[in-house]
């Protein structure tokens, strides 16, 4: 078993927590969020090739799963 440094597994986690490159400073970064630029970048988008809000990402989610 390895022993690291308490400050090095936090740095680690943060980095893991922390918003992509180019997401902007003002826009919060939560689990929401995050789960929304995960499946857009499954589709090779960004999220901010959507709405703010999100209603064209979700629109777009329920017809690629086949909720009408």
């Amino acid at each position: 078993m390895t022993i690291e440094k308490l400050s090095k597994i936090i740095k680690d986690i943060n980095k893991d927590n922390a918003p992509p490159n180019g997401w902007p400073s003002d826009k919060e970064w939560n689990e929401e969020e995050a789960k929304k630029a995960d499946l857009a970048a499954g589709l090779g988008l960004e999220v901010s090739d959507f709405s703010d809000d999100g209603s064209d990402l979700e629109e777009l989610k329920d017809i690629i799963e086949g909720n009408d």
